[in-house]
């Protein structure tokens, strides 16, 4: 059963720990076309503001929107909402903690504020929506 189905308002969600690695955001442009050399090029990289590549804000997003999934169940990629703000950048080598708490229950939805961290550094944070789906043996 989902996380979310039994959790009430005050209710933590499990913490998900990603490592993120160069080989990591490499698949991700692959995967997602997005080849700017700020993510996959170090040497490039190096010469910018950020000194080294970073992982791609959309690669967050996914890790978030995962979580997302895991904690609410089939219900999420159908009804779930998503409003972040992207604060600051994901380097290789980096531990994020996606984490949330649930904030608002009406009835079968539900919201939750939702943050990732790099140790004590905010990453992304906002809030997010879901109909939970109803448990088709009741009915």
């Amino acid at each position: 059963m989902p996380f979310l189905a039994a959790a009430a308002v005050g209710d933590r969600l499990p913490t998900r720990r990603h490592l993120i690695d160069q080989g990591l955001i490499n698949r991700y442009a692959e995967v997602s076309g997005d080849h700017n050399p700020l993510h996959t090029d170090p040497a490039f990289a190096a010469t910018t503001h950020f000194g080294r590549t970073i992982a791609h804000g959309m690669m967050t997003l996914a890790l978030l929107s995962d979580a997302m999934r895991v904690w609410a169940g089939p219900g999420w990629p159908d009804s779930g909402t998503l409003e972040v703000t992207f604060l600051s950048p994901v380097f290789p080598e980096d531990e994020i903690a996606v984490e949330g708490v649930v904030v608002g229950r009406d009835g079968g939805k539900l919201a939750c504020k939702v943050e990732c961290k790099v140790g004590d550094k905010l990453i992304v944070a906002g809030e997010t929506s879901v109909i939970l789906a109803k448990d088709p043996s009741h009915g």
